[in-house]
Formats: structure tokens, C-alpha cells, sequence
């Protein structure tokens, strides 16, 4: 059953995000409701905290709670003036938006946040040289693509100070949902004197970064498993932040979480298996369907072996993808046979969901998947093959693995399946130099919208780490993201194509769409979590017994 002090919101506008020092944990509840402190769990350490740079779930969650943009989502989900002291002004063109900053909001070492701080930041996630995996986000804003992919210069970028409180960007073309977009990390701002006097050393622990956001991160050493969350008595809405302290700690094994959760150590853990299952009808049980996909990247440029379709097709079709989602993971997630998430955009003509509209491709059917693999081995002049699958090192992630070996080695005689597990950042790292044959990834939607995930595989994407290419694919998206921007329909029956063309040429293995299934204790109340976006802790309070 669903808690009813923990909101669940169903956006309607596009949304921006879509992987530690010793901190002293609450010894019993009472400590806790006393000092207004939050315990909570995560499945994966920090892998940076610098906002050109992150990519991941966790990362980007702890960059939302110290760091602010200019607007920040408001518990319904509705993007509000943050660092912005009003709405933006905006041509009637809809290509130039004039933001005036509030004049007395600060950075945690007491200097003033300035329109020059935004410009700084953004250039910097446009310019190549930073390697930001999100700069095409910058293309929404004039010449930032020319800037990444041609070496434009980073000045050029459409954004300018025009002084200290007032700030000037020009888009591409008009984005209607811009001011949704730059709610997310991405476009929060950077202070240039100190990011150039830290260099090399800038967001690799908690006190080489400067903080303008609800909290500041504490006790974050780069690596460690734990850290904090002070509240910022300099943020400029300090008096609605009511938590002191919030302590994080990575907990990759269920059962230990559960039992701090028990014990009233922590407030929120996240659940899987049968844990989730078990605890299903607890008042404290809370899973709601997140706009997150989870697949397998192949090794399409170095692994010759997996350049062969029917050998792709053959792995593709061993996996139950429902027996991985309902009797393994067992927290609500649901089967996927396709990339593009349920409950994240519609047809525009029909209001079909686009999952279902899509279909669905590669189901299980083990008869056909061997027919195949005998086709490939004929292909490939092999009678063996030995693959190996990067992973992450998380609790549910193993048993998954575990499943999906089985399977292939079960079913595809002769092909010996290596499982390697690694931290949630080596994983992300291998996956971002493609050193791997299979791995086990995916990606939490940036906005409510079907290029969210499309997006990934282009030829030039940067996430697109097995090197997956097909030119009739890219040159969909191509008019999907500006030939078709005028016309709904098309844009999206382009969307629909391109998935097709994913799916036919089994440029990724899909598994299954994330639920997010925690326990929440009773005393928390406000806390906001967002099916596309990260978890807003601005608004928790805590009662007191």
C-alpha cells in the first residue's frame, strides 16, 4: 500500500534528472525526531559530485540537495524560482529568456552567487575539453552544439551576464519546457575563481566544492560508503528547511539495511527480492514505477562475436524478462520488450501509451533462440564463446546476473557467461571507455519524452557505450529533434520508427522498467519523490514523538 506522507507525482511537464567519510549514525529513534535527522540508505557510493560531470542516480541525487539552479521542482512536481528571483522574462520569439538572480543568495563560503557563475557552468559542460556526458544538453542553447562537437568556441554559448543579478540565454529554437530542463544538475552553476584555484582537485570530496542548495555535503571523502547533509543556514530559504542533518549510507546488502530500518537506525531504505515482497502490505511500504529502463549493452565496434545479429537475437530471446522482474527483483518492476518506458509519453492523435502503442519485441522463446545460436556458431565458424558481463556489485544486481547466466548457459549450449562485479563507478567507468562484451546498465529518463532514451544511441552519443550505429536511426532522430519539432504526429511516429530500428537490430538487450520500493518511517512527512527527476529532500519534516 501506498504512504500517504510520502508524495508521488505524475508529472505533466518535462523534467530534468534520466552512479564518503565517516559520518556517526542515530543510535534510536528518539535521538532522531530530537534533532530533526534523517537516516537513509543507498544502493551505490557517489561517483562525482561535480555537475558537468555527473551521470548517475546517486550522484545526481546529492548534487539536488546541496546545489540549486535557477528554479527548483515544487512538491507538485511544478518548476519554481530558486536562485531566479521571479519567472523569467521571454521573447515573444521564445528564444531569449532574462533571468534576474536574487541579490543576497550565497555560496557556502560566504561570496555572493552571480549571473557570471551560471555562465561559467554551462560553457563549461558545453566545452569538450571538460568531457560532460550531458553536454548535449547544451545544444537546446545557441551554438552549443557547434561548441562540443566542432570546437566552437565556449563563449559563444547563449548565455550571457549582463551584470551581477541579471542573466541572458538564447536558445536554438523555442523549448517550451526549457524552464523544466533547468531545474536539473546539469545547469546548476559553478563558481569560476574556485573551480580554478582547486583544478584537478575541484568536487572530488566535499570540501573542494561550494555549496548554494537546502544542505551542505559533509564528510564525503571521494570513495567511503557514508556522508551528511548539513542544513545550510546561509541558503536563502533556510527557514523552510526543517531538517538538521540528514546521514547517508551505502548499504548494498538488503537484509542489513532492513534490520537498521527495524532497529529505528534509518528512516528510508530501499527494498528488492523478498524483501519488498514480504513488507508489501506494511504502512511503511511505499513502490512507485519509475521512468527508468534497465538493459543490456552489447559490445557492437571490438567483440567480433557480437557484430552477428542472430547471435544477439539468440541471447536476447533466452532472457524471461518476467521471471526476472516478478519472481527476482520482486519490488514492483515490470517486464520491458522495448527501450522507451510505460507512462511516459502518448500518442498525440490517439493518447495510446508508447509502450504500448510500440509493441513489444524480443520475448522470451527459448526455441527460437537456440535455432538461432546454431545459425551464428555456422556464421562465426565457432562450436564455443566466452563472454563476460560487467555488473554492479549491489545485492539485487548479483541475483539478477546470476539469473540471466543461467539462462544463457543453460539454454545456448557452448557459451560460457563470466559475471564481473565492480563498484557502481567502475562500472559506469568501463562502460564509458566500452571495455566490456555485455553490460548490465540503464538509464533513468531526463524528461518526459520518448528522445529521453533515444537519445542514447545515436552514433555520437556519449552513452551510447557499446557502439551501437545505424545511420537510418540517427537520421531519425535527427528530424525528430528538429524537422518534426512543429508536428506532433510525425515527431512521434518518427520516435516509434526509430525504436523499431533498435529493437530489429537488437542494438541493446531490454529487461525490465524500475520500481522504486522502499520503507519510509512514519515520522517523515514531505517527502517528494518524482518519476522523472531526483528525490527532493527541501521539504521533509520529521515528528517529533
Amino acid at each position: 500500500m501506498k504512504k500517504t506522507s510520502t508524495i508521488i507525482i505524475a508529472l505533466s511537464a518535462v523534467l530534468l534528472l534520466g552512479a564518503c567519510g565517516n559520518s556517526a549514525q542515530p543510535t534510536n529513534k528518539q535521538e532522531v525526531a530530537s534533532a530533526r535527522e534523517f537516516g537513509v540508505s543507498l544502493d551505490a557510493e557517489v561517483s562525482t559530485v561535480d555537475p558537468a560531470l555527473s551521470q548517475d542516480t546517486v550522484s545526481n541525487e546529492v548534487i539536488n540537495q546541496v546545489m540549486e539552479g535557477l528554479y527548483r521542482l515544487d512538491p507538485s512536481g511544478k518548476p519554481i524560482p530558486a536562485m531566479a528571483e521571479k519567472e523569467a522574462d521571454i521573447s515573444p520569439d521564445g528564444l531569449t529568456y532574462t533571468f534576474t538572480l536574487k541579490d543576497h543568495v550565497k555560496w557556502s563560503d560566504g561570496s555572493l552567487v552571480t549571473a557570471n557563475d551560471f555562465v561559467y557552468a554551462w560553457q563549461r559542460v558545453a566545452d569538450p575539453a571538460t568531457g560532460s556526458n550531458y553536454a548535449n544538453l547544451m545544444y537546446f542553447l545557441k551554438n552549443g552544439e557547434k561548441i562540443n562537437l566542432a570546437g566552437g568556441d565556449p563563449n559563444s554559448l547563449g548565455v550571457k551576464a549582463l551584470d551581477d543579478t541579471t542573466l541572458e540565454v538564447t536558445l536554438e529554437t523555442p523549448t517550451p519546457y526549457f524552464s523544466s530542463l533547468i531545474t536539473g544538475t546539469t545547469f546548476f552553476p559553478v563558481k569560476e575563481d574556485f573551480a580554478t584555484e582547486q583544478g584537478d582537485d575541484f568536487a572530488t570530496n566535499s570540501d573542494t566544492l561550494l555549496y548554494n542548495g537546502p544542505f551542505i555535503l559533509t564528510d564525503w571523502d571521494g570513495t567511503s560508503s557514508q556522508w551528511t547533509y548539513q542544513k545550510n543556514q546561509d541558503y536563502w530559504d533556510a527557514d523552510n528547511v526543517q531538517l538538521d542533518l540528514i546521514t547517508n549510507q551505502v548499504i548494498k546488502e538488503i537484509h542489513t539495511g532492513f534490520n537498521l530500518y527495524q532497529n529505528q537506525e534509518l528512516d528510508k531504505i530501499n527494498l528488492t527480492g523478498e524483501f519488498a515482497k514480504q513488507n508489501a502490505e506494511s504502512p511503511d511500504f511505499v513502490s512507485t514505477l519509475a521512468a527508468r529502463s534497465t538493459y543490456i549493452e552489447l559490445d557492437h565496434a571490438n567483440n567480433p562475436a557480437l557484430q552477428n545479429q542472430h547471435l544477439r537475437e539468440a541471447l536476447a530471446l533466452v532472457i524471461n524478462s518476467e521471471q526476472v522482474a516478478d519472481n527476482i527483483i520482486q519490488d514492483g518492476s515490470k517486464a520491458i520488450h522495448g527501450l522507451v518506458t510505460t507512462q511516459l509519453m502518448e500518442n498525440p492523435k490517439t493518447g495510446l501509451d508508447f509502450r504500448e502503442d510500440a509493441g513489444a519485441y524480443l520475448t522470451y522463446d527459448v526455441k527460437k533462440a537456440t535455432d538461432l545460436w546454431q545459425t551464428a556458431k555456422k556464421e562465426l565458424q565457432i562450436d564455443t564463446l566466452e563472454l563476460e558481463l560487467v555488473m554492479d556489485d549491489d545485492d539485487t544486481t548479483k541475483k539478477v546476473a546470476e539469473a540471466l547466466q543461467a539462462e544463457i548457459e543453460d539454454n545456448l549450449t557452448g557459451i560460457k557467461l563470466t559475471l564481473k562485479r565492480v563498484p557502481k563507478k567502475m562500472r559506469v567507468e568501463l562502460g564509458d571507455a566500452g571495455k566490456f562484451d555485455l553490460l548490465l546498465s540503464g538509464w533513468g529518463a531526463d524528461k518526459l519524452d520518448a528522445t529521453a532514451f533515444l537519445d542514447l544511441f545515436t552514433t555520437d552519443s556519449s552513452f551510447n557505450s557499446g557502439s551501437f550505429s545505424n545511420l537510418t536511426y540517427d537520421k531519425l532522430m535527427e528530424q525528430v529533434q528538429t524537422d518534426w519539432n512543429n508536428d506532433p504526429q510525425k515527431r512521434y511516429e518518427g520516435m516509434i520508427a526509430a525504436e523499431k530500428i533498435l529493437m530489429e537490430d537488437v542494438g541493446i538487450i531490454p529487461l525490465y522498467q524500475k520500481s522504486n520500493a522502499s520503507l519510509i518511517s512514519p515520522k517523515v512527512n514531505g517527502l517528494v519523490t518524482y518519476p522523472v527527476g531526483s528525490v527532493n529532500y527541501k521539504y521533509v519534516t520529521i515528528e517529533k514523538e
